[in-house]
């Protein structure tokens, strides 16, 4: 696996600069996390290096999401698409998609939310994860889900990361990280929503990826992530009735890491912990804690640990002071809480599914749409393009008309392979030198069309991106045209082989004129004795 990792590297020469960002967001000190990364945008931006611009634009973004301020991680997710461009990257363009997600479900955006996450899903989803720029999409994706509780396909990509190889150990460890944290969500929903056997399996999920997380926390000499997969492990062995274990895991597992707002950890230890200090009948302590993780949650919409925490109250209130109205209206308005939102995390998958499938839909019409336009032998554009352009009467190209002469002979004598080598290497030639805005087509079994928009069609000299010549005038493309198909080693195709073109060219009019006059060029070209260039 490691061996399929791009070669090239896709951080920037100040990646020191995003990775120590980076490193402070996944310790959980989210507020240094985007200082740091503030100040490092601006002297990218001053150094030009954008590779390492965009990696501290998203950790800026994750860094306020998991501060719980929204509103800004989905302004940091804005600038990051605008920052990406038109022709982005898709792994970075998902990545993007799935920060603003994620921000716009704390902001109640779902719908919208929904939206961006259909198009991130897809790309994440089209190729097997063999760039570190693709998991790191990956994950984002799946956290977004998680935020939408549409556990079932943010876990499926959880178990496509935790397949992984290639990364390094503490990339890896925030991947189970992440994969155990989703699970004990899932399963505490379950279990307060009234599906307690079906939590069942997921709080073992939990304890199977946590015992790797500590593993990977031992092996990457990572201390603090070592005490945060004990503190989900005691939460789970308090919640599947191993209390006096659970507490015993807990308690050092606390004492070992900060309990700081942002961590999903401190919010499980905290409810784990008020559950310890209520049967040890320290309802003060218990009641401290549980507000804590509720104070936590407000922040979000779809939060499921305030609503366990608020459970949690109930039950310590019917442990000390039996049942009351009060109290089980309390613990009513958890339970049909969780219930509904599992109800209508139900009704978001559908939805989600929805948009994916429109999507492919979209896609794969416009895929459809674009083959029907191109020739299959050449990858050129082929009549169908051509009808299109020529239905536009009020747009004006300069054109060429290049014809391979005796094309039929080259068939005879060499074959038919040959032939279509010729052809394909005629075509590779007009596609290096003629400009992009230009309507490139194979318009006959021999014979290629260039459109060139009337606006560039006089640009002698022009160039085109990357510094290829980009052929100005039709005239001047012609000759060049013309000259490479005569240097062209064809010899290297076909002992003997030697293919030579007519070409005739016209200055600017309607698309249908401008061709008409190339092609009456070209035949005079022929005419005259091939190999040669004519003009309308």
């Amino acid at each position: 696996m490691g061996a399929e990792v791009e070669a090239v590297s896709p951080f920037g020469p100040l990646d020191l600069l995003a990775e120590w960002a980076h490193r402070l967001y996944l310790d959980g000190f989210g507020e240094q996390a985007v200082q740091a990364s503030r100040e490092a945008l601006a002297l990218c931006e001053a150094a030009g290096d954008e590779r390492t611009a965009r990696y501290l634009q998203f950790i800026c973004g994750v860094a306020l999401h998991q501060l719980g301020r929204a509103a800004e991680a989905s302004e940091e997710a804005g600038h990051l698409l605008r920052r990406l461009g038109a022709d982005a990257d898709p792994v970075w363009r998902a990545k993007a998609l799935a920060l603003l997600a994620e921000s716009r479900v704390d902001l109640g955006m779902t719908a919208l939310a929904m939206d961006h996450l259909a198009e991130g899903q897809l790309i994440v989803t089209a190729q097997p994860i063999r760039t570190y720029d693709h998991l790191s999409a990956t994950m984002s994706v799946a956290l977004a889900l998680n935020a939408l509780a549409l556990f079932e396909p943010a876990d499926e990509l959880m178990v496509q990361m935790l397949a992984l190889s290639f990364p390094p150990a503490r990339v890896r460890l925030n991947v189970v990280q992440e994969a155990a944290v989703l699970q004990v969500s899932w399963a505490a929903m379950l279990e307060v929503a009234g599906r307690g056997e079906e939590a069942w399996p997921h709080y073992g999920a939990a304890l199977s990826r946590v015992a790797r997380m500590r593993a990977l926390a031992r092996e990457a000499d990572y201390p603090e992530m070592l005490a945060r997969a004990e503190a989900i492990e005691g939460f789970v062995l308090q919640r599947t009735g191993e209390a006096a274990l659970g507490e015993a895991r807990l308690r050092p597992a606390v004492a070992a890491f900060r309990l700081r707002e942002e961590l999903a950890e401190t919010q499980i230890a905290r409810i784990a912990l008020a559950t310890a200090a209520s049967a040890a009948g320290d309802r003060s302590g218990a009641a401290e804690l549980l507000a804590a993780v509720q104070r936590v949650s407000n922040a979000t919409q779809l939060d499921v640990w305030g609503l366990v925490a608020l459970d949690a109250r109930a039950r310590g209130a019917i442990a000390h002071e039996g049942r009351s109205d009060a109290v089980e209206a309390l613990e009513r308005l958890a339970q049909v809480s969780l219930a509904r939102l599992w109800e209508d995390r139900e009704s978001r998958f559908e939805a989600l599914q929805d948009r994916v499938r429109q999507r492919e839909m979209a896609e794969q019409h416009e895929r459809i749409g674009r083959a029907a336009l191109v020739d299959p032998m050449t990858g050129l554009g082929n009549r169908r393009r051509l009808q299109q352009v020529l239905e536009r009467p009020d747009q004006r190209f300069g054109a060429v008309l290049l014809d391979v002469d005796s094309f039929r002979a080259v068939n005879e004598e060499h074959g038919h392979e040959v032939g279509d080598t010729v052809l394909r290497r005629v075509s590779d030639l007009l596609r290096r030198e003629v400009p992009a805005d230009a309507v490139l087509v194979r318009y006959g079994g021999d014979e290629f069309v260039v459109l060139l928009p009337a606006a560039n069609a006089d640009a002698v000299g022009a160039r085109r991106e990357g510094g290829a010549p980009a052929a100005g005038s039709p005239r001047a493309l012609a000759e060049r045209l013309l000259e490479l198909v005569r240097e062209e080693p064809w010899g290297q195709v076909a002992t003997g082989l030697q293919v030579t073109a007519s070409v005739g060219w016209a200055g600017p009019a309607a698309a249908a004129q401008a061709l008409a006059a190339a092609d009456a060029a070209c035949a005079a070209a022929k005419r005259r004795g091939r190999d040669q260039l004519a003009a309308a």
